[in-house]
């Protein structure tokens, strides 16, 4: 509870299911559809997969790019393994040369979602449209507050492009720079951190969701995406607009998360993330919430991204 209590900065008191619920929007709303304003920082911490803005929401093959070099989708073989799928994606991130930002720059990222239910997770029968704002510098992100209101916070883990395409830009040299960030979280309380493994996961899906990042680098993250132990891909998993593709997927103690790509040019579609057992959630002064298994817990699809000047443009 600590990490959202980071989150609110000064706002008022919040009782305990209502911090559980408010972690469950960050989880569901991909990068931003919490209310409450929060401090900008440089880096804030990646608990949980759901916990940033960003994690559910969308880890961008053409991420800031142009179109994706369409392919014939009748000479296309289905994949094969997890370490298949990162090496075509990672062919694919150099066909889309996309764009060049120049530093104080931001992407601009639209995107279908599933929104909260008042429960758990979300209402997978609902639809609305998100937007978001990330510094090419990884280290803010903002999005509209309830009244139009612009709001900037710290993005996590705060890296950007320019960091990660320092040689060697191999998987092992992208994930060693992401490693040393996570290796220096830590939490406030007794709240335990998830394993290095199900962070470097998180890390990458919200990175690759979230920055402007050069063909380089992307393709070094989807080589380094398979190398990550516990990192297996699902051959079909739909998106926020009903499209179907093929996703590295993450399964912890009791969520499964989805980055889904075309299964055909591998560009970023969207992604889903689901409980996959039953699971109790605990608190000292409230009565515990039971979650069922296959419990929807967010549901994107994007629909636009481009390099822009600043915050609010489009």
């Amino acid at each position: 509870m600590s990490t959202i209590k980071e989150f609110r900065g000064g706002t008022p008191p919040m009782t305990e299911r209502a911090e559980i619920a408010a972690r469950q929007r960050l989880l569901a709303a991909a990068r931003g559809e919490v209310p409450e304003p929060v401090r900008p920082r440089r880096r804030s911490h990646g608990v949980r997969l759901g916990l940033r803005l960003a994690i559910a929401g969308a880890l961008a093959v053409a991420i800031g790019a142009g179109a994706m070099l369409a392919r014939d989708q009748s000479g296309m073989s289905p994949v094969a393994s997890v370490r298949d799928l990162g090496e075509r994606a990672a062919q694919a991130a150099y066909d889309d040369k996309g764009m060049t930002p120049n530093p104080g720059q931001w992407l601009y990222i639209k995107e279908l979602q599933a929104p909260s239910n008042e429960k758990f997770g979300v209402e997978p029968s609902k639809r609305t449209t998100w937007e978001q704002w990330t510094s090419v510098d990884g280290e803010q992100v903002a999005w509209y507050h309830t009244g139009g209101k612009l709001l900037i916070q710290g993005n996590h883990p705060g890296l950007g492009d320019n960091d990660l395409a320092e040689p060697p830009v191999t998987p092992e040299g992208v994930l060693g720079r992401i490693r040393a960030v996570l290796e220096k979280e830590k939490l406030s309380s007794d709240d335990p951190l998830p394993s290095l493994d199900e962070r470097l996961f998180q890390a990458v899906y919200q990175l690759m969701g979230t920055q402007a990042l050069s063909p380089e680098v992307r393709a070094a993250l989807f080589r380094a995406l398979p190398t990550i132990p516990g990192v297996t891909y699902t051959q079909e998993v739909q998106d926020a607009d009903g499209r179907k593709g093929v996703a590295f997927s993450y399964t912890g103690d009791w969520t499964r998360y989805d980055l889904i790509l075309d299964p055909v040019d591998f560009r970023f579609l969207g992604t889903y993330g689901v409980t996959v057992k039953d699971h109790t959630m605990e608190y000292t002064n409230e009565p515990p919430l039971f979650v069922k298994a296959g419990t929807p817990l967010t549901l994107t699809a994007r629909l636009e991204a481009k390099v822009v000047d600043r915050p609010g443009q489009r």
